[in-house]
């Protein structure tokens, strides 16, 4: 089972129009919402080439993940991490910038 998350302001991942966290909502999240309604009936899997093809904006993916889970029961409909490591160093979310505008 696949999900497609949006990364809201607050730096959650959330599926869906609204973060079930703070209500943040944006035209990118809306944008995905819609184009993984094209995608259901077609498949099970949702890549980011396919949400492209349906019409999902560039500036909409870049705030874009995707999970492949295992069991549709372990799927969740938001996340908030605490920080991330990248390129080999953790940093605090308090630390990072915004992907996008």
């Amino acid at each position: 089972m696949m999900q497609a998350y949006c990364w809201c302001n607050s730096r959650y991942y959330f599926v869906g129009e609204y973060c079930p966290i703070n209500g943040w909502s944006s035209a990118a999240s809306k944008e995905l919402v819609e184009g993984v309604k094209q995608l259901i009936g077609r498949g099970p899997e949702i890549f980011l080439e396919e949400l492209r093809r349906a019409g999902v904006s560039e500036d909409a993916l870049r705030r874009t993940v995707v999970i492949e889970f295992g069991v549709s029961e372990s799927a969740f409909d938001a996340i908030s991490p605490e920080g991330y490591v990248m390129k080999g160093e953790w940093k605090p979310l308090r630390h990072l910038n915004a992907p996008c505008k």
